[in-house]
């Protein structure tokens, strides 16, 4: 599913998280599977303490890391935010509201 930079993209409520060692442990409801982030992976996951497109999720990214072209690695953050709402550790709304 590719997503445009317009969709919103929340946490699901039905989650447990933990930081540790600097990395996101999240557990989600649904399945009960421990999730660990690497470093981007944890600082999406902190940008999604609110809602937030996906647009500016990749313009934070870029701003963050040093050398990181959003612009190239949009479709490898969409793949990542698709793969966490099936695993129902997110919410992914079709279209901005």
């Amino acid at each position: 599913m590719a997503l445009s930079p317009a969709i919103i993209v929340s946490r699901s409520t039905r989650i447990a998280q933990r930081l540790f060692e600097e990395r996101m442990l999240v557990i989600s409801a649904q399945d009960s599977k421990l999730h660990r982030f690497n470093e981007v992976g944890t600082f999406i996951w902190q940008l999604l303490e609110k809602p937030a497109t996906v647009g500016a999720i990749c313009a934070a990214i870029e701003e963050h890391f040093d050398g990181f072209d959003a612009g190239k690695s949009f479709q490898e953050i969409s793949d990542f935010l698709v793969s966490l709402e099936k695993k129902k550790c997110v919410s992914i709304c079709p279209q901005k509201q």
